[in-house]
């Protein structure tokens, strides 16, 4: 359920390209496509003086422009880039005829075909939901401290309804990987979007950038989901001790990993009043990951045998993650586990998934991590079966990371067992997992939608809180 982008945002470092003989066609911008599982746009901006092309990297899709570079190479028509800090290069063959730049990045054990072609510009995704303002309600910046953390000071922001109350309020907590209170993936700010459409609606909603994102601070990277939940557990804190505002409920809306968030604050804090969970979890992180990878590789084009040969080292890693408690022991096992798939897979599968004998450290650093361990092993619905408090689950039909047949079915059988009858179920027919509509899920498709969150799902939300006794 990690961000599939935040691969890419670590390519975007500086690049500096020496070069001898350049031809001038050279200068300007260059745009291709590159698959991590999403399709991204990327850029280069080439400026040359003298023997030397000056270069910038934009990702359009990402929202992030002018990323400075560092040193390449440019002989017999080939660039060449080489970017240490990540141990990734890319090397691409300028083809005059064709205005063409064609080429392969490398990254972590991937490699990624893209080609570049010249381009007078570049459009800018449509996003027509984001909200415009001056907003019909206040908007306020906040900084509030996780007192059971060192040094994690949240910063987010509130919106409040115009009226004087009482309101009942909901704290918006985002999915996996490193998010900023608007939840901003790929060109989508979903909780921008959610949060405008429930407070003009009478909600108040507080929003706020994860541990060690944007203006918040601590270490994200050694952070597991029950860090983020108690993150969520100062965000509940901060709102009660707001003796200014009126609120009458407390409520916490995850999307997806923070649909595990949700029900675990709520079980270790009685202030929670509601939860609403946006594809969340319902069976254990290794059964989503091992569901999400084989359906998003068919989506992406995987051949069968690809998916089986796929499928097959993907276990093998989870299950090592899983037994080992030492991380670099795990780290040695997984390039083993690298070595022998590489060994004994057909050359042609090997050729059809883009790999090859120096690909022995691939996956490493989504695996070898605190964050993947416990997320692997941790099973939500015992604790689902301890919500005594109301509860709205939905899931989209097409939703590819967190699929719903089985997450749905996890979610409602666990709070049967909690006996409190105070919960809904929902289906939601051809949404993604970005609630998004989307006929065939692919996260391929998530940056070129201009949809953000539909309409219906927050109408859904919407009324299912202000309608609860």
């Amino acid at each position: 359920m990690h961000k599939l982008t935040s691969a890419l945002i670590l390519l975007l470092v500086p690049i500096l390209i020496n070069a001898q003989s350049i031809p001038t066609e050279i200068a300007g911008k260059w745009m291709g496509k590159i698959n991590v599982g999403v399709e991204l746009r990327l850029v280069f901006n080439y400026k040359i003086s003298g023997d030397t092309i000056y270069t910038t990297i934009d990702s359009p899709d990402q929202g992030v422009k002018g990323i400075p570079t560092e040193k390449t190479t440019f002989l017999d028509n080939e660039i060449t880039i080489t970017i240490p800090i990540i141990g990734g290069s890319f090397t691409g063959k300028f083809i005059r005829d064709s205005v063409l730049i064609n080429g392969i990045w490398k990254q972590s054990g991937g490699n990624l075909p893209i080609k570049l072609l010249k381009v007078d510009s570049v459009e800018t995704a449509k996003r027509p939901q984001n909200p415009i303002k001056p907003y019909p309600y206040k908007e306020e910046e906040v900084v509030f401290k996780n007192k059971s953390a060192e040094s994690v000071f949240l910063a987010g922001t509130l919106t409040i309804p115009q009226g004087s109350g009482p309101f009942k309020a909901v704290i918006l907590v985002s999915g996996s990987g490193p998010q900023n209170r608007d939840e901003f993936i790929l060109g989508h700010s979903p909780f921008l979007i959610l949060s405008d459409r429930l407070t003009r609606q009478g909600i108040i909603v507080l929003r706020y950038d994860d541990r060690g994102v944007a203006k918040s601070t601590g270490d994200f990277n050694a952070a597991t989901t029950m860090d983020f939940a108690s993150d969520a557990d100062a965000a509940v804190k901060y709102l009660k001790s707001r003796k200014d505002l009126i609120i009458s409920e407390i409520g916490i809306a995850g999307h997806s990993e923070g649909g595990l968030i949700a029900p675990i604050t709520a079980t270790k804090n009685k202030n929670v009043d509601f939860i609403v969970m946006l594809a969340g979890p319902g069976i254990p992180g290794d059964s989503i990951l091992n569901l999400q990878g084989d359906l998003i590789a068919k989506a992406s084009g995987f051949t069968d045998s690809m998916i089986y040969y796929y499928s097959a080292i993907r276990h093998a890693i989870i299950n090592v993650v899983k037994e080992e408690t030492d991380m670099q022991v795990i780290s040695q096992k997984i390039i083993t586990i690298n070595k022998e798939f590489l060994k004994t897979t057909p050359p042609y599968i090997l050729d059809q998934m883009q790999m090859s004998a120096k690909d022995s450290t691939s996956a490493l650093d989504f695996y070898a991590n605190v964050w993947t361990k416990y997320f692997l092993s941790y099973d939500p619905r015992p604790t689902l079966e301890k919500l005594k408090i109301p509860v709205l689950a939905l899931n989209g039909t097409s939703d590819l990371q967190v699929p719903f047949k089985e997450n749905l079915n996890g979610i409602e059988m666990a709070l049967k067992k909690s006996g409190s009858g105070n919960y809904k179920i929902m289906e939601m027919k051809g949404l993604n997992h970005l609630f998004q509509v989307s006929e065939s899920g692919s996260p391929g498709e998530y940056s070129i939608l201009e949809e953000t969150f539909n309409e219906e799902v927050m109408e859904i939300i919407a009324n299912w809180i202000l309608n609860l006794h």
